[in-house]
């Protein structure tokens, strides 16, 4: 990438995340019960500054670092060596991307395409990302609906719990299938054969470097297939550390709203947390730009019943903040930095 190119890029996502802001601030507005609230929202985050700009910096630089250690952890998985440094790029090149496109965006294919020019083998760079990203979601979305049902959702009609169930159980539902048929190698070859050979034979890739491409594609999806036999019956060692650094990594997204409630009030932590999570949930099945407007505005939904309006509106704005809009700040700067060097090696 030359500098005018990474001039350029850093441009776009300026132009990008202001538009997003603007998203979000409308959906603070439309979540404030009236402007009033949304005043005092901002005056009890000026209250505590330093406390504040701590939880957001912070916030975001765990969740890069967690996520960094789920790629290298899932590495070690499916029997790939990716350095901290590789990871590390990943993670913030993986949030930026999601957070610009809807949750099934471009996320995990950037870092499979990241990590495969990094020097991961193919397959192993594709069996990374399909990993992290199937097993986390089937997991965080079970123990959401799981928590809606012991009812510690946020409360609501109950058509609406049993819609935010069901809703969250169907999301489950479908990724452990995939998980299933990709993990499986005679189904999931028969798949891949399957497409590859449809593609082949349109007249569009008739030419010989398409059909080069195909094979290629076909060859790297088998043989991702045959790394993700581990993930379908992993030894209890495996299992473990799959749950634990999804867990690590879930503890780290909530943390800045769990910590900022604390910093403002005395609020039942534990109830809050496991409401966090549940929100978690609701912010990734939103189909927005990194849940963009409709998570803003659930605030008061979510958690008004345990801390202040104003509060509410206040600890999702900068939980936001820190996991979604710095995100994309973090970047602007840095991604365009690491390619203009990578560039001059």
């Amino acid at each position: 990438m030359s500098a005018t190119e990474t001039t350029l890029a850093a441009k776009h996502h300026w132009w990008w995340l202001l538009l997003l802001v603007a998203v979000g601030s409308v959906g603070i507005y439309l979540g404030a019960p009236d402007v009033a609230v949304v005043r005092t929202a901002w005056s009890r985050l000026a209250g505590v500054p330093v406390a504040a700009v701590a939880i957001v910096v912070g916030g975001a630089l765990g969740l890069v670092a967690t996520e960094a250690l789920r790629i290298r952890v899932i590495g070690r998985l499916v029997g790939a060596d990716v350095s901290p440094r590789d990871a590390w790029d990943a993670a913030v090149a993986n949030h930026v991307m999601t957070a610009v496109t809807p949750q099934v965006g471009l996320g995990e294919p950037t870092v499979a395409y990241m990590l495969g020019k990094r020097g991961i083998a193919w397959d192993a760079a594709v069996a990374i990302p399909f990993t992290k990203f199937t097993t986390s979601l089937a997991l965080v979305f079970v123990l959401g609906a799981g928590l809606v049902v012991a009812g510690l959702g946020p409360p609501a009609r109950t058509w609406i719990s049993v819609a935010l169930v069901a809703w969250f159980l169907a999301i489950a539902a479908a990724t452990t299938l995939v998980i299933a048929v990709c993990s499986r190698p005679p189904t999931a070859h028969r798949w891949i054969a399957s497409i590859s050979g449809w593609f082949a034979r349109r007249r569009w890739f008739a030419s010989a470097p398409w059909q080069a491409r195909i094979a290629s594609a076909a060859e790297v999806a088998t043989r991702t297939v045959d790394r993700l036999v581990a993930i379908r019956r992993p030894s209890w060692r495996g299992a473990a550390q799959l749950v634990a650094v999804h867990l690590v990594y879930y503890a780290s997204y909530i943390a800045p709203l769990v910590g900022l409630a604390l910093v403002l009030g005395d609020p039942p932590v534990g109830v809050l947390s496991l409401r966090a999570l549940v929100f978690l949930c609701f912010t990734f099945a939103v189909p927005t730009p990194g849940g963009t407007g409709a998570s803003e505005a659930a605030a008061g939904a979510f958690f008004a019943d345990l801390v202040a309006p104003a509060d509410a509106i206040i600890i999702v704005a900068v939980f936001r903040a820190a996991t979604f809009y710095l995100q994309l700040a973090i970047g602007a700067l840095y991604l365009p930095i690491r390619s203009l060097a990578l560039s001059r090696q």
